[in-house]
């Protein structure tokens, strides 16, 4: 390895907690595959937009608790409008994978379509993500695993979509989307660390451009995790308060009729 290419490690702690971020954010979304499916009109609309927003809002909080895993012998800066870029991704990803699966009926295009889109706002959110960061030092890519993390990408999109269609219904047992929500919760991870293997920082001697920049401290790490855990929060709690009506017994009895 070149001298001038700085050594990387890793906050166990940090990796850890993104893998629970991500657990929960799974659970959320299995949860309310459901709420979304079952909902209808305006009420659909509101589950899909609030719904991609707390996925979204989990999986760029995974990413960004990831990235302050990572920990570079320099000094690491954000540039503050690429980070919020990077968020909207997650939540364009998150949106289609709701609107997917609440679908009245779901063909294998849908889902390999839908996995295509997912799979590329994961990996943009990761790489422009990964874009915002500001500091004396140039990325160097490693093709083969950069791929590697589309890929993976891919596959988890694919399994993402398979888990939430089956919970799309009510009634499933807990302890099943509590596995299903910790398998996914280990795959999101999977293409985020598999990325942040295919880079290696080389130290530049100029200083980087600042405008719009902040260092991410402790605080603000503290800041990210308990807003993605009220946001997580409150709309699990929202699907259990306001759980979409099924329809009426009348209507259910004219059928029969």
């Amino acid at each position: 390895m070149n001298s001038s290419t700085l050594i990387a490690t890793y906050d166990v702690r940090l990796v850890a907690l993104s893998v629970v971020i991500a657990i929960c954010a799974s659970y959320v979304a299995l949860d309310l595959a459901g709420r979304v499916n079952a909902a209808r009109d305006n009420a659909r609309i509101a589950w899909l937009i609030g719904g991609a927003v707390a996925m979204g809002t989990g999986i760029w909080s995974m990413h960004y608790i990831g990235m302050l895993a990572y920990r570079l012998p320099v000094q690491v800066y954000y540039h503050i409008p690429t980070v919020i870029l990077s968020l909207v991704a997650a939540i364009a990803a998150s949106l289609v994978a709701l609107f997917v699966v609440s679908r009245p009926s779901v063909s294998v295009l849908h889902v390999i379509v839908g996995s295509l889109l997912i799979a590329s706002g994961i990996s943009g959110m990761h790489y422009t993500g990964m874009a915002a960061m500001r500091l004396p030092a140039m990325h160097q890519w490693d093709p083969t695993l950069v791929t590697m993390s589309v890929v993976v990408a891919l596959i988890v999109a694919l399994a993402a979509l398979g888990l939430t269609f089956m919970f799309r219904e009510e009634g499933h047992d807990k302890v099943l989307k509590s596995i299903c929500a910790i398998i996914m919760g280990f795959a999101v991870p999977a293409m985020h660390y598999t990325g942040m293997a295919g880079v290696s920082f080389k130290a530049m001697p100029d200083a980087p451009d600042m405008t719009n920049s902040m260092d991410i401290s402790g605080m603000a790490n503290i800041a990210i995790v308990t807003v993605t855990f009220i946001v997580l929060g409150s709309v699990f709690v929202a699907s259990r308060l306001f759980a979409p009506t099924h329809e009426p017994p009348a209507a259910s009895s004219a059928a029969k009729a």
